[in-house]
């Protein structure tokens, strides 16, 4: 049997629309193949919830938002249905509450179980709904301060402007005159460069200097090193004690002399040795000048030698 080139093709384009479908659904996170429970849900406002969106247990994904439907004849409510994994056994007091996943506005539905069991929701039943405040809602609230505190800043920023508008002249002299600084700075720039180049060689000097006289210092502070070990091995309390026994004694020659004790004492106190070395010291200076006046009185001289005197006394 021969087949036809039309039929290739249209059972070509049957198996690809086939997957196509089961491809998006799976993408989409909804599996065919998975025995699941529909419940609904009336809300006057959905905020974006779109179809495929999760419906969670305590963060556990365990269903997807499968349709959408406002409902005119019931005040625009717009009802949710949901299939869910028929293993979930959901009671009379179960909430279905609108939620916000992230801070971007991603929407699920979130089911909230109750403790309290009277009966159990079948497949087809519409659950209790409620909607969750959220990151908007409290954009909302806190959206009366942030404009009051916008408005006030913005009240401050254009006072400030207009300050600046106010003392332009002064800001652009203030300009111009960093303007010149930098110039000057700029010209000036090559000689400081050199300035420091020698301050820089100046300071290596220095430093190698002190150096050289660190070094020369390290002897001296080896000696410092071992007469201050020196001195830490001294008794310093028996010297201390000759110290003071010498000064008692000192003191007690001292009063001696005071009271006229001993040779000093009486050279202190009687003059007559004064007096005696005074006449002394007077005739000394009388023979010193008669000797200066009459020598040949205490000296003579011969030319032809000295007479005998026992020669002269027999003529």
């Amino acid at each position: 049997m021969k087949i036809s080139k039309e039929f290739k093709v249209g059972l070509l384009a049957i198996v690809s629309i086939t997957i196509l479908y089961f491809g998006f659904n799976f993408l989409k996170g909804i599996d065919l193949f998975k025995d699941t429970n529909g419940y609904y849900a009336l809300y006057e406002n959905i905020d974006g919830l779109t179809i495929s969106n999760p419906v969670i247990i305590n963060g556990l994904s365990v269903g997807r938002v499968s349709y959408i439907q406002i409902l005119q004849q019931k005040g625009n409510l717009v009802a949710v249905e949901m299939n869910i994994d028929s293993k979930i056994v959901l009671s009379n007091g179960t909430v279905a509450r609108l939620i916000n996943t992230d801070f971007l506005g991603s929407k699920a539905i979130e089911l909230i179980l109750s403790d309290s069991v009277d009966y159990y929701y079948e497949d087809g039943d519409t659950l209790r709904s409620a909607v969750d405040e959220g990151i908007t809602e409290f954009l909302k609230e806190s959206a009366g301060p942030v404009a009051d505190n916008l408005g006030t800043t913005i009240g401050r920023l254009n006072a400030i402007l207009e300050n600046f508008q106010g003392n332009s002249e002064k800001i652009n002299a203030t300009l111009a005159n960093l303007d010149g600084i930098t110039r000057n700075l700029n010209r000036k720039m090559p000689t400081m460069q050199d300035s420091l180049i020698v301050l820089l060689s100046n300071l290596n000097n220095n430093s190698r200097e002190l150096s050289e006289v660190l070094t020369g210092l390290k002897p001296v502070l080896a000696n410092t090193a071992q007469i201050t070990d020196s001195l830490k091995t001294v008794d310093f309390g028996k010297t201390m004690d000759k110290t003071q026994l010498m000064l008692d004694n000192l003191n007690s020659n001292l009063e001696k002399m005071k009271a006229g004790e001993g040779t000093m004492g009486k050279l202190m106190h009687d003059d007559s040795l004064y007096v005696y070395l005074s006449h002394t010291a007077r005739d000394l200076d009388k023979l010193l000048v008669d000797l200066q006046e009459n020598p040949g009185k205490y000296v003579q001289f011969s030319v032809f030698g000295k007479k005998d005197k026992s020669d002269k006394e027999k003529e």
